[in-house]
């Protein structure tokens, strides 16, 4: 069963949309539906499909870190999305790169949302699994 829908606690909704709101237009993504305690994003294809959520934490209770990848097409997109991000408020946690850690086609690109959620851009050339 595919993956249908994820969201990340956030403290302040308008902080966190000044970050996701110009980082996921990039990422070719429009906000689906919003409230006052939360917003959720879907492809311009799908606007209707809300994959991506942000919702308003409870503040008595601590956030955690999230670690969420959006797929891009080719390693200009990552870098591409990785500026958006950064011009956005994000944190830089690694700047658009080769992981050969993670695998030998694996290009990403890490930041920091305005919560500490390590959001992730990345690439993966699978023609360098056929590369011996």
């Amino acid at each position: 069963m595919p993956l249908h829908h994820v969201a990340v606690y956030v403290s302040d909704i308008k902080k966190s949309r000044e970050f996701y709101d110009p980082v996921l237009a990039a990422c070719g993504y429009v906000v689906s539906f919003a409230y006052d305690e939360f917003v959720y994003y879907a492809p311009a294809s799908n606007p209707h499909a809300a994959e991506f959520g942000l919702t308003l934490a409870d503040p008595s209770k601590p956030i955690g870190s999230t670690h969420v990848a959006f797929g891009a097409s080719s390693p200009s997109e990552v870098a591409e999305w990785y500026q958006v991000a950064m011009k956005s408020g994000g944190k830089d946690n690694g700047a658009p790169g080769i992981r050969k850690e993670y695998h030998k086609g694996y290009y990403g690109a890490f930041v920091h949302d305005p919560d500490g959620h390590n959001i992730e851009f990345v690439h993966i050339d699978v023609s360098c699994d056929a590369a011996t």
